[in-house]
């Protein structure tokens, strides 16, 4: 299907949403995020979303990792797209903010308890995940208890669900929780990249407007080094996001989503460690938001298993003798 838009123009709308979410109550963000149909932007139009490929939803998710948003947008947005083919009904609910949603990205089903779960204590519904790959919508309750638990994010912090009974709800399949995990690699890797842009844009803004010395601090070489590197990592997470998006014939869409996603939960920490530094002892100061953005960026990685995944990586990638580095590998003593 050919678009006229470009996902470019998604951007300012997605950041007036996010600046009005700030400055409004959490339960009111949902109604403000459905009505610009941001929930929808990659949801069928079947059931009231844009129909929009993935690419559209990333600039809205960058803006939510720049304004610091205190809602599960990412998760609402994933269980609207993936909801859709399983009942329409409930996935309308979702993109039109009288549904609330969020995912338990860490355990499964069996083990009794699962957690990592944004916003678990105000939300209407979970997405809990099962051993064999399937997942359910679950309505908590009773038998599905949020309990607060250690978080970092202080935006949007997480909850752990304890099960003590059965678990009835939507049934979502291994097929479609395989392509929700993997859209959720690319809408965190915005996040995290929207979150280091605004760090990196702080940074600069600061170092020009300081001085020390009768001299603002951009004019020390090192700092100048720091942000140049810095910028170049951003740029590099958005040139991996393009990858990550684009279908090459014969490509592994899997492996490129995956690279990118850990190559930017660590670089856009980095990116946030870097800015605090600019700063000195403000940078650790509630008057600046730094901190906040390394909270919820480091949040991300681990909700996204970022180590997990990169030593996986690093043992597929090792063990395969198909990738182009094979022939040195297996020559290695």
């Amino acid at each position: 299907m050919d678009f006229d838009l470009d996902p470019k123009e998604f951007e300012d709308t997605a950041r007036a949403v996010m600046e009005a979410c700030a400055e409004a109550a959490p339960p009111a963000r949902a109604r403000l995020l459905a009505e610009a149909g941001l929930i929808g932007v990659a949801a069928p139009e079947t059931i009231g979303g844009l129909g929009l490929p993935l690419d559209f939803a990333v600039p809205v998710v960058a803006a939510a990792g720049e304004g610091l948003l205190g809602f599960p947008l990412m998760e609402a947005m994933l269980v609207a797209r993936a909801l859709a083919e399983f009942d329409a009904a409930e996935a309308e609910a979702v993109i039109t903010g009288e549904t609330t949603v969020t995912i338990a990205w860490q355990g499964v089903a069996e083990d009794g308890v699962v957690g990592a779960a944004p916003m678990g204590e105000t939300v209407d519904r979970v997405v809990i995940f099962r051993a064999d790959g399937s997942a359910v919508l679950a309505r908590i309750g009773a038998t599905i208890a949020p309990r607060r638990g250690a978080t970092l994010d202080i935006e949007t912090p997480e909850a752990r669900f304890v099960l003590t009974g059965q678990l009835d709800g939507i049934e979502l399949s291994v097929d479609a929780v395989e392509t929700l995990c993997s859209d959720a690699m690319v809408l965190r890797s915005a996040f995290v990249r929207g979150s280091a842009e605004k760090c990196l844009a702080l940074a600069v803004e600061y170092a020009q407007d300081r001085s020390q010395f009768g001299k603002p601090l951009s004019a020390n070489q090192v700092i100048r080094h720091r942000l140049s590197r810095d910028k170049l990592a951003t740029e590099t997470m958005r040139n991996a996001l393009a990858r990550a998006l684009t279908e090459v014939p014969g490509g592994d869409v899997h492996l490129a989503r995956e690279a990118c996603w850990l190559a930017t939960a660590r670089a856009g920490i980095a990116v946030a460690e870097s800015a605090i530094q600019v700063f000195g002892g403000m940078g650790f100061t509630w008057e600046v938001p730094l901190h906040r953005h390394l909270r919820q960026m480091r949040t991300q990685a681990q909700a996204g298993g970022v180590a997990e995944k990169t030593e996986a990586l690093g043992q597929r990638l090792i063990g395969a003798s198909t990738n182009a580095w094979y022939g040195e590998i297996a020559n290695v003593v």
